[in-house]
């Protein structure tokens, strides 16, 4: 089990170190540095003076060189002993053998409880290591059935944008890294300081992993989808049903429903059931009103219908939550 600091004002800062690889993907090893490296003036201020809670290193097996960059300060793999979490970016080539003095370091890495977190063809590696043996995860869909083939002990899902197996979490391709870094720091340290990481990238604040990694419906219906989605946050605390909101869009409630499937993965109505326990979350965070007066807020029936709903979604309580992030 990872130990994390419970609050990112007074914990320890949690040891994390990005893996880098000969022929590194650059975006994929941006995005972690500016998730969970330090973070710029606008968020600390926003979060009421708060730092990262994670202490960030670069560590390889040797000088990296990767598509029009030569990464430097690079530290020995030996810093993967005291990591608590590792994050593994993609390769330009995920077919090369990684170094095994790589394979071994995370390996042990893994035995002693370390996350492991890749990003896009990152999962190239960790599946080297047999530690995705067993498991479901994901990477770019144009790699994955090269994946599939490699490595027939993983469950290699090609659809979604992140999967995460407890210790080990892989994302889809490339900006899908930013979901699984947000998700990470979500789970981390909760709603709000996410949002607010959020916010200052231009990136959604929350997309669910089991969304897919590209939609096949074209771009104007994307744009309509944005709209009806937009009306709905708008209105979370309403009673919400599917031919409510197919009304709203103007469409038929086969058609709305297919493409809520097609572009997240889910029905309408688990979307709208995620965005309330979204919102949950952060009138937990960041306010004191009572769980039966966010429950209301929030659109759920209930205080126990949220409670359910909740465990589904973040395997905790409404108040256990509280204490935890509020």
């Amino acid at each position: 089990m990872v130990t994390l600091p419970k609050n990112p004002a007074t914990g320890e800062a949690h040891p994390l170190a990005v893996l880098v690889q000969p022929g590194v993907v650059p975006l994929d090893l941006v995005i972690p540095l500016q998730v969970f490296g330090p973070w710029p003036a606008y968020v600390s201020e926003s979060l009421g003076g708060l730092k990262t809670p994670y202490r960030l290193d670069l560590v390889g097996p040797g000088t990296a060189v990767g598509d029009l960059l030569q990464v430097g300060n690079v530290q020995p793999l030996s810093r993967l002993a005291d990591a608590q979490t590792i994050v593994v970016p993609g390769t330009s080539d995920p077919t090369a053998p990684p170094d095994p003095a790589t394979v071994e370091a995370l390996l042990v890495a893994s035995k002693r409880g370390a996350r492991i977190l890749s990003i896009c063809t990152g999962a190239f590696t960790v599946a080297a290591t047999g530690l995705l043996d067993g498991r479901r995860a994901t990477t770019h869909w144009q790699w994955a059935p090269e994946l599939r083939a490699r490595y027939p002990r993983v469950t290699v899902v090609d659809r979604e944008l992140y999967i995460d197996e407890g210790q080990i979490v892989t994302s889809a391709g490339v900006l899908a890294g930013t979901d699984l870094c947000l998700h990470v720091l979500r789970t981390d340290h909760g709603q709000y300081v996410a949002n607010t990481l959020a916010r200052y990238l231009v990136s959604p604040p929350h997309r669910e992993g089991g969304q897919a990694q590209y939609s096949s419906e074209r771009p104007e219906r994307r744009s309509e989808l944005s709209q009806t989605t937009d009306w709905i946050l708008d209105h979370l605390g309403e009673q919400l049903t599917v031919e409510r909101v197919a009304a709203q869009a103007h469409v038929s409630v086969r058609t709305l429903s297919r493409r809520f499937r097609s572009t997240f993965g889910v029905s309408v109505m688990e979307w709208v059931a995620r965005q309330r326990v979204s919102r949950a979350r952060e009138f937990l965070e960041t306010t004191d009103r009572t769980i039966a007066d966010i429950a209301h807020a929030c659109g759920f029936g209930s205080v126990e219908s949220l409670r359910v709903h909740f465990m589904a979604q973040t395997m905790t309580s409404p108040s256990r939550y509280r204490s935890t992030f509020g």
